[in-house]
């Protein structure tokens, strides 16, 4: 028979919100330190043989100029994302900075990432995962940003949630496991939707959930309260 649970469902939310807060900044800022560890420890910038997928053929140290850009472009919106939620800072000269430097590095990490995606060598499939991943961040960071300089707040709320989830490929490609019945070549087109299609869809379940100020929508908390009160046995 089920335990009643004392808490009510805001409750239980908000805390739910820490527990995934916390632990989204942890493996933000844990990613970004091993992706730069593996950059730097690669040579990026000084070798001469190709570390992905090569925009203008031959030119290998070019190459990877532009995927050293668009990987250490994408770590400060990893990192500065979780803090920009933080409700008593959005009215802070803080936000506001945090909220550019998010901006334009999401939108030359994309730009770049577009020209890789050009270039991948997996497939027309994988060719459109990155591509559109690189479009959708690209838009809904820039529908954040016009929204914010409309003083929309609530849309640019949405559209923040938005363009968050997606920059969180960053962690989801690395995360995703392997299946043993496929091939790198067979499984590496999958990925490039994988990593970021679920996580948008997640953002949309947010947003339909929760009110402006992050807390549980009442016919959501109604829900809850409703399989709280069905017994079980």
């Amino acid at each position: 028979m089920r335990m009643a649970d004392p808490r009510s469902p805001q409750d239980s939310f908000e805390l739910y919100q820490r527990v995934v807060w916390f632990f989204t900044t942890v493996v933000a800022f844990v990613t970004a330190s091993s992706v730069i560890y593996i950059l730097v420890s690669h040579g990026f910038l000084t070798r001469s043989e190709p570390l992905s997928s090569e925009v203008f053929a031959g030119q290998h140290r070019l190459n990877n100029l532009i995927l050293g850009i668009h990987i250490l472009t994408a770590l400060p919106p990893l990192m500065l994302g979780p803090f920009n939620f933080i409700r008593r800072y959005l009215r802070t000269r803080y936000h506001r900075w945090s909220g550019w430097v998010y901006v334009v590095t999401i939108f030359v990490s994309s730009i770049t990432g577009f020209a890789l995606a050009t270039a991948n060598e997996y497939g027309i499939f994988a060719k459109l995962g990155f591509a559109t991943l690189a479009v959708v961040w690209f838009f809904t960071t820039w529908m954040a940003l016009k929204t914010a300089l409309g003083r929309r707040f609530r849309e640019h709320r949405e559209w923040m949630l938005r363009s968050y989830l997606v920059t969180l490929a960053v962690v989801t490609v690395r995360m995703l496991p392997h299946p043993a019945f496929l091939t790198l070549d067979q499984w590496y087109p999958f990925i490039t939707w994988l990593c970021w299609v679920p996580n948008l869809i997640l953002a949309e379940l947010y947003i339909r959930a929760t009110t402006y100020k992050g807390r549980l929508r009442s016919d959501w908390r109604a829900r809850l309260l409703a399989r709280r009160s069905t017994p079980t046995h």
